[in-house]
Order: structure tokens, then sequence, then C-alpha cells
């Protein structure tokens, strides 16, 4: 991956989470009424969450580790080389997860965890945002 690339998958993140936190200053019932809505929030986390994956693949394949089989596998080997804390390491992966649910099974999302991860889990997706920016700080090319 190219360093423009990186870059651009950087500025998707902070994006995204400016339209999310529209999104998620709505109600239940306002937020579950308009399916733009759904469909703007669905389309934001995976797109944010997908950009952390391929950041991570990028700083794993720039410092030469190990090559990751699985997009939870970026997460274990960056916690592995200590440049994630092993404590973050579920709310990471959980977030990968919910981004695969959203890819396979998006018919079968339920609305009510929709809203409570739009209310309760965007700080992991800032944290890693954060982190990874961090390590590419840190260990430039």
């Amino acid at each position: 991956m190219r360093k423009e690339d990186v870059q651009s998958k950087l500025d998707i993140i902070p994006e995204n989470l400016e339209k999310i936190e529209i999104l998620r200053a709505k109600s239940f019932e306002e937020f579950t009424s308009d399916f733009r809505n759904i469909d703007s929030a669905l389309h934001r986390f995976q797109t944010s969450i997908q950009a952390l994956v391929d950041i991570g693949g990028y700083i794993i394949a720039w410092l030469g580790l190990r090559t990751p089989g699985t997009s939870g596998e970026v997460i274990d080997i960056l916690v592995e080389h200590s440049l994630l804390k092993t404590e973050q390491r579920d709310r990471y992966v959980s977030m990968i997860q919910f981004r695969n649910r959203i890819v396979h099974f998006y018919n079968d999302i339920d609305l009510k965890i929709l809203y409570r991860i739009l209310q309760e889990e965007l700080i992991g997706i800032r944290e890693l945002y954060r982190t990874l920016i961090q390590i590419i700080e840190e260990h430039p090319e």
C-alpha cells in the first residue's frame, strides 16, 4: 500500500466519525424511523473499521512482521509486538466482528444493537485511529 493510500484511509475516519456523531444525536425512534440513518450508520462503521484494519495491515507490512491471515489477526499481531495494548484487544476484535456482521449478515442487524454501538462504542474507533497514527509517526519510512 502506498503512503498516499494510507493517508486517504486515515482521512476517511474523521469524516465518518463526524457524520456518525450527527446520527448519534438522534433518539432511537428518530434514528430507526428513516432507513437512510440506518444505512448511513452501517456504511460509516463498515468503512471506518475496514480503513483501520487496512492501516494496521500496512503497518505490519512496513515493519516486516508476519502476514495476518484474517482481519482479527491484524490486531493480534500489533498486540504481540506491543504496538497496541493487550487490554484493548477484545474491543478492537469486537469492532472487526461487527464490521464482518455488517458485510456478511447485513439484513440481520439488530437495530437496538446498532443504536447501542452508535451511542457507546465510538471511543474504540477513535482510540485505534489515534494509536495507529502514533505508530506511523514513531516509525517513519
